[in-house]
């Protein structure tokens, strides 16, 4: 069974998916891998003016008069690299006129295997356009941020909120005025909540940015205390000589709680196979080895002929059975359960060595005391995901895992002598799927991941996640 794709795909009946996408307000398209229009919802209407049998059977690029079918192919390309395509874009309304929408993209796996591009779109021409206008229409801006669906809050060079719409009440579960005039990170948990000052300081000082113009999904606090998994797009404008920072944010909880549920529905059926390994396979095997070992001293002790090719025999049954072992110890994680996540990544490492023939070794500068069994295995998946990919996609040698804390925050990190993902030449959806994986698990934890190359030209899949995350795991979805 090919794991990586089970863990990162949605898998859902036709019915089921088109039941879910009409149920959106927005618009929502299953696009082919050609590029044509498979199914269209209720919403496009909205956003474009085409009813679904005005839009089925089209190819997308005729929504967008700057696009056509080149760039459909490349971006296609990035997405299965699993690079994020989302963005603004110009479209054509079905009357003609010209308005800017919101795009989002991914790959969706049906339950028949078949792969279609999922994407969803939202209108976004006015807010847009009253951006351009916000200084001398701020009245009408409010109006209209007032109604839109992301909460939009605007702050200061001092963090300072200034406006917080409806959207934003519904969302921390504060109202406007209990949060204009107060600093920003009130919305945030720690360690963000301490850091942010120091964070608006830099920027504004060297320039240096982490979040503005980079969306990304962060951590937010509601009101009542809990803490959830949002995305935060951040920009900043100049008016009047002044800098306004405008972050859109939108509540990601329900999406995060299905891949969630997604991943242990992997996890699952990765035990169950492991399980059968071991218990049906190996046993198998063992048995076998056995039989064919006392076959081999029976000729031997006669001296009768094919002693030799029996204990050939035995030798590579007894060898199959310890890959077959192997194979179902990482499946299972039974380290994990028994020992822990530092003796687990040994083992990993040991495995690694064995299994693939490289030079894996583990630094552990210190390790924290996490006894959250999912977020233990999250961690875990991580670093077994990166140093496969190393060796199949990298075709690297040499691999070091590194693990150490630093402050309030966990760092983990996978550097490997292979070729990076830059250069090499496979583009397979596999390895798509299994860096979009790491990058579910690493956003579960509230943390993030980066992939490089440092200064020595080795290849680092870069973890940083909270403390703080590992404390709360087990509060939240």
């Amino acid at each position: 069974m090919d794991d990586e794709k089970n863990s990162s795909s949605y898998k859902m009946r036709g019915s089921d998916c088109q039941r879910i996408l009409n149920a959106l307000p927005r618009l929502a398209m299953l696009i082919d891998l050609d590029g044509r229009i498979r199914f269209w919802n209720e919403g496009g209407e909205h956003v474009f003016g085409y009813t679904p049998a005005e839009a089925e059977g089209q190819y997308v690029w005729f929504l967008y008069p700057d696009r056509n079918e080149a760039i459909f192919r490349e971006e296609l390309i990035r997405l299965k690299r699993g690079e994020s395509i989302d963005g603004t874009f110009r479209g054509r309304h079905k009357d003609g006129s010209r308005i800017w929408v919101d795009v989002k993209r991914h790959i969706l796996t049906m339950g028949d295997g078949e792969e279609l591009i999922l994407g969803t779109a939202s209108d976004i021409t006015e807010a847009v356009e009253t951006k351009r206008d916000f200084a001398r229409n701020e009245r009408k801006m409010q109006s209209i941020l007032d109604t839109a669906v992301e909460g939009i809050i605007t702050i200061d060079e001092t963090a300072t909120i200034e406006s917080f719409n409806k959207a934003a009440e519904k969302i921390f579960g504060y109202s406007a005025a209990e949060v204009i005039g107060k600093n920003v990170k009130i919305l945030m948990p720690s360690p963000y909540r301490e850091e942010h000052d120091q964070y608006m300081q830099n920027y504004l000082e060297t320039g240096e940015k982490r979040i503005i113009g980079i969306g990304r999904e962060v951590r937010g606090k509601r009101k009542n205390g809990d803490i959830f998994p949002m995305s935060l797009a951040v920009s900043e404008v100049k008016v009047d000589g002044e800098t306004i920072f405008t972050g859109i944010v939108r509540d990601i909880s329900s999406r995060r709680r299905l891949e969630n549920e997604i991943l242990q529905i992997s996890e699952e059926e990765r035990r169950k196979i492991g399980q059968e390994l071991h218990d049906g396979l190996g046993q198998m095997l063992t048995g076998i080895g056995l039989i064919a070992q006392n076959l081999a001293n029976k000729l031997k002790s006669n001296e009768l002929p094919g002693a030799e090719d029996v204990q050939e025999i035995a030798d590579m049954v007894r060898e199959a059975d310890q890959q077959a072992r192997s194979l179902s110890h990482g499946l299972v994680h039974m380290e994990i359960e028994e020992e822990g996540l530092e003796v687990a990544l040994k083992q990993l490492c040991r495995r690694a060595r064995r299994l693939f023939n490289i030079e894996c070794h583990l630094n552990l500068d210190s390790m924290p005391a996490v006894e959250d069994k999912v977020a233990i295995l999250h961690l875990y998946r991580i670093v077994q995901e990166a140093i496969s990919n190393a060796v199949k996609h990298g075709y690297a040698t040499i691999v070091n895992v590194q693990v150490q804390m630093e402050k309030r925050y966990l760092e983990l990190r996978v550097l490997d002598n292979g070729v990076g993902f830059s250069n090499t030449k496979d583009s397979s959806k596999e390895k798509g799927i299994g860096v979009n994986t790491m990058i579910y698990r690493a956003n579960m934890l509230g943390g993030y991941l980066n992939i490089g190359e440092n200064s020595e030209g080795q290849t680092v899949v870069n973890c940083r996640f909270p403390l703080s995350e590992f404390e709360n795991s087990n509060k939240q979805d």
